[in-house]
Parts: structure tokens; sequence; C-alpha cells
């Protein structure tokens, strides 16, 4: 007689196959040296855990294979499942469950799962290298740059003339794009009256424009964005500044999603040396409004150094060093990512040696089991006659 939760274990050692095959599927497909996607949120989407079937808790064990215990009625007692003995029990989510994978199928997995969480890292450090340290990653080929050149500005403004620069030629000229500089202040002023296209001579005249910003009055915020909108040629804005503006937040929300009614325009906003959490809110606010992006500008390099400290020296420890906390759209969903792939991995590790524990405790020998067969992980025993 057997309990119910063998005809569920029975049908995922069938799954457990599948399973495998997914893990060693994604050994040939995922190519890291593929070229990146222009777009930052179709690169998560494309090498996510989940799309790559990384997803460990989908791997090992399928939604009917649950560890039961039923009730026998001819032996009056609990009877467990006879794949108790054979595969490990796990807590998957509040829900206890055979262990489906094997041993060599969870080392296969841990090696897969450490090249993807190599490629993670290596993407950290390209979104944190040159102007997209300060800029983001620029990936639209018809944009806008507003620079904040207000009086709080001025400290910075070396820095930012020539984190401008680079951004000029590092992104905007390899991608190809058509573009337009505001500087606003107290007022406004744009580079040119439409989109110009990225030849070396437009940039270098941009980039010849650009230094001799200098920093002084308020922070025409609105007036910087209609300046914006006035173009009937623009798909994207990159708002760069570092405080509140000098106008209610609230009425610049209303204006611009009047003016972006039919136009859908993607503003993405930076926040570049602002401590001031309002003025971030109302940033994060413009750039969801829009169905933009929200990037923050780090100035310190803790998370270059947990990438470099994790690529030299692996990833024996799962837990250390700790990941910095970002804020920006594009580096928090890769940090997210990061930080469940070392959960995996140490999940797996765990996981694996359930199976050494397992075989230890069924070599032991038991008084009253008489001369039973030894455990041999993934084979049921005879059944005694």
């Amino acid at each position: 007689m057997k309990a119910n939760g063998d005809t569920g274990a029975a049908k995922n050692i069938d799954n457990k196959n599948a399973n495998m095959v997914a893990i060693t599927k994604n050994k040939a497909e995922f190519n890291y040296d593929k070229e990146r996607p222009k777009r930052a949120g179709s690169w998560m989407r494309l090498y996510s855990l989940s799309r790559l079937k990384l997803d460990l808790n989908k791997l090992i064990s399928g939604p009917d294979c649950k560890h039961t215990e039923d009730n026998v009625k001819a032996l009056h007692k609990q009877v467990s499942a006879k794949y108790c003995e054979i595969f490990p029990s796990i807590n998957v989510k509040g829900t206890i469950k055979h262990l489906q994978l094997l041993p060599h199928e969870l080392k296969e997995y841990e090696a897969q799962t450490e090249k993807v969480l190599k490629r993670y890292l290596k993407r950290l450090q390209w979104l944190l290298s040159g102007s997209r340290r300060v800029f983001g990653n620029i990936v639209h080929t018809k944009c806008m740059i507003l620079v904040d050149t207000s009086g709080s500005m001025d400290p910075y403004m070396n820095e930012l003339k020539q984190e401008l620069a680079s951004l000029v030629w590092d992104q905007l000229y390899r991608l190809g794009a058509r573009f337009n500089v505001v500087r606003f202040s107290g007022n406004c002023e744009n580079w040119f009256d439409r989109l110009q296209p990225a030849t070396q001579e437009n940039c270098h005249d941009a980039v010849n424009w650009s230094s001799k910003f200098k920093a002084s009055g308020n922070t025409c915020t609105l007036e910087a964005l209609k300046m914006a909108f006035d173009d009937p040629e623009i798909e994207a804005i990159y708002m760069l500044t570092d405080g509140k503006p000098d106008t209610s937040t609230s009425l610049i929300l209303r204006e611009v999603g009047e003016w972006n009614n039919e136009r859908n325009i993607q503003i993405n906003t930076i926040s570049f040396n602002c401590s001031d959490s309002t003025a971030n809110n109302f940033l994060k606010l413009l750039a969801t409004q829009t169905g933009g992006r929200f990037h923050m500008c780090h100035s310190d390099f803790d998370a270059q150094l947990f990438a470099h400290k994790l690529l030299t020296e692996g990833f024996g420890d799962t837990e250390y060093p700790h990941l910095p906390e970002f804020e920006g759209d594009d580096l928090r969903r890769l940090g997210q990512e990061i930080a469940l792939a070392r959960k995996y991995l140490a999940q797996a590790r765990q996981y694996r040696s359930l199976y050494q524990s397992k075989v230890s405790t069924s070599e032991k020998p038991a008084s009253n089991k008489g001369n039973a067969p030894p455990f041999i992980v993934g084979r049921p025993r005879t059944s005694a006659r």
C-alpha cells in the first residue's frame, strides 16, 4: 500500500529529466558575449534567471510533488510516501517538497549560475563606467539633454563639463543619435533650436559650447522641460539636476502630463550629488509618470570594488561582500538579480549537502529493520517480500 504522496513524486521523477534538460540547455544557448540590447530593461528581460530557466524554486520540484503523510486505515497509522526515503525533503516557500534534482544536476546548476553571476557583475561594472556612471545608459536615438547649471552646481561644474564631454563622445556619437542640449538655471539656453546629428563636427561644437557653462541662479525646471517639448522630433528627455525645482513639483507633474498626453515622451531623470529625499522623490515620480527611468549618480566606488572582489576571488562566500544598495532603476534591478543568484547558489550547495547527510544516515545500521538494503541516491529500495 502506498500513500498518495507517491503519485505526485512518481510524476515528478519524469519532470526531473526535463529540469536537467533545461539546465543543460542554458549552457548551450546563453551567449554571454552577445551584443547588449539597446534598452536597459530588455537586457534584464533577456538574461534574468527566470528567462534563462535558472529559477531554482521551479527546478527543484514540481507543484504535485509534496511531502505528505497519509492515514492508512488498514494499518491504523500515518504512513509516509515511499519516495520520502529516496529524495531529501526541503522547504520551498513554506511547503515541504521532495528534492528532485540529483547531486550532479545540482552541481551543473551551480556552474551555470556562477557563469550568469559573472555576466551580471561585468554588466554592473559596465553600467558604472564612463559617462554611464553619471548619466546612466542612453538608449534613445532622438533625445534632449537637460543640464542643471544653477548656483548649487558650482562645486561640481568642472566635473560636470568633463562628464558631458564623455557623454557626447562615449554614448551619443557611438549611438549615432540626433540630440540637443539645454542648460537651465534662472533661465534656459539651448545649443540648437532642433535636434542635430552626432557627427564629429557637431560633437566637437557641443563639447565646446558646454565647456563655457557657469553655475548661477535658481532652477527653472518647468521652463527647461517646456523648451524640450517644443521640439516635435524628440523621443526622450534626459534631465540632470542636483535639487528641487524653483516651482511647485505638483505643477510640473501636472503640466508635463498635459503636454505628454499624446506624445508619450519618456523623461529619464538623473539625480546628481543630491541627498534631498523630497527632490529625489519628485524625480522618481516624473520618470515613472512618463515611462522613463530614474538614475542616481554614485560618486563612491563601493559597487566597483564589490564586483571586482567577486570576479577575482570567486563565489565561495555567497553573503560577503555585501552588495551596496542602489536607488537608480537599472542598477537596482541588476542588483536584485545578483542578490537572487547568490541566494540560489547558496541553496543549491545546501541541497547538495543534504544528499551526503542522507547517505550517511542510511549507512548506519538500524536495529528494527533487519538486513535492509543500503540507501542509494535516486533509486527506490526493493520492497520486502
